[in-house]
């Protein structure tokens, strides 16, 4: 089960899920393209809403990876490299981390995140 919030004053996003969750969304990630249905979370507080999809793709044109909201979509784009760096990112959370840890995934912080990016959160479900 995963499921990303958002916030539309601070654009924040957060993805969470199970650990085995997040542990197969990085592993999708390594893919060119796909799109995942999310669980819809009724009470998303302190976010706004809960998004309904995540769509990604890879673009030989970018070098850094896009994570933008449009609508009630996630969309996640760039480089073979940055995916794959996002996506180690998200395995290495997921099987590391301890219940109530999260992550900050974005810009500046990362280099591989476009400066465009919404910032992201990496969390388990609580």
């Amino acid at each position: 089960m995963l499921q990303v919030l958002y916030s539309g004053e601070t654009k924040e996003l957060e993805l969470s899920g199970t650990r085995q969750a997040l542990l197969a969304f990085g592993r999708l990630l390594r893919e060119k393209a796909a799109s995942l249905d999310l669980s819809q979370n009724p009470c998303p507080s302190p976010y706004d809403r809960s998004l309904s999809k995540i769509a990604f793709r890879e673009d030989p044109q970018r070098a850094a990876v896009s994570i933008v909201t449009q609508a009630q979509v996630l969309r996640i784009e760039g480089g073979r490299e940055a995916l794959d760096l996002l996506a180690a990112s998200i395995e290495g959370f997921a099987a590391d981390a301890g219940a109530n840890d999260h992550c900050h995934v974005d810009s500046p912080t990362y280099d591989y995140v476009a400066p465009e990016s919404d910032p992201l959160v990496i969390a388990f479900t609580k």
